[in-house]
């Protein structure tokens, strides 16, 4: 089956310097990725591009046909005046869920989520329920992937373990940019590091953040290995060249001797 997002060789760059250039990602049925890399290497920005509201420089991103997105930014601010249970129907306004269904639907997810006053005004929340408000609004619309920038940030354990629960519990693909490696460990089936260290600007490995550290490892031995191979052909190359005259003969020599078998 193809991927729900297909990314191919995009790119984005903010000034002078690129965030990224050239990567490719995917994201399929059931996939929960988690997204890591160094600050400034571009994953709030990916997760845009992945969510259509950022344009790449170049390369292609498909999605599916009749494929819902929901993306949960960093930052959960809501209009004043906007209660819990006004945020909630306005998104089932804009997804076209029948009249008929969105009271269930709103009373389902804003339990599910831990409301109890739905009528409560949404700036009045702390930083931490307005997460779960912006969590319910995008979950409410039933979506295909769900795009989650940082989410953890303002959560208590309680809701961070509601969070992982909740993942860990539906069936949409998930990409969760993260610095929390306990919860990309007790989330992620997939891990993937966004850092231009990497020959493709990413390193992608299945399996939770505890895989994606022994397999970044043996990367990064391999490529110690292969830099130690290049660094002493070319000591090898200076030494020849430093021997001067007398080395170039006796290459070419070696080079019109007859091999005997």
């Amino acid at each position: 089956m193809p991927p729900i997002i297909n990314a191919q060789a995009i790119g984005k760059r903010y000034g002078a310097l690129p965030l990224f250039e050239d990567i490719s990602f995917t994201v399929s049925e059931g996939d929960r990725i988690g997204l890591i890399g160094p600050n400034g290497s571009g994953k709030s920005t990916l997760l845009g591009i992945l969510s259509g509201e950022i344009e790449p420089d170049n390369g292609v991103v498909s999605v599916r046909r009749h494929t819902r997105l929901s993306y949960v930014i960093q930052e959960s601010q809501f209009a004043p005046g906007e209660s819990v249970r006004s945020v909630v129907m306005k998104a089932l306004e804009r997804s076209g869920v029948p009249e008929a269904e969105r009271a269930g639907r709103l009373f389902e997810t804003l339990g599910r989520a831990g409301f109890e006053d739905f009528d409560v005004l949404a700036a009045s929340l702390s930083g931490g329920w307005r997460k779960r408000l912006a969590i319910a609004e995008a979950l409410v619309q039933h979506p295909d992937v769900l795009l989650l920038d940082e989410p953890t940030n303002h959560l208590d354990l309680e809701g961070i373990e509601w969070l992982e629960e909740l993942l860990r519990a539906e069936s949409f693909a998930c990409v969760v940019v993260s610095h929390d490696r306990y919860f990309l460990e007790n989330v992620a089936t997939q891990t993937v590091e966004l850092s231009q260290a990497y020959p493709e600007g990413l390193l992608r490995v299945p399996g939770n953040y505890s895989t994606f550290l022994i397999q970044k490892e043996e990367f990064l031995r391999a490529q110690e290995k292969h830099q130690e191979s290049l660094e002493n052909r070319v000591r090898n190359e200076i030494e020849w060249l430093r021997r001067g005259p007398k080395a170039r003969t006796t290459k070419l020599k070696h080079a019109s001797t007859p091999q005997i078998s």
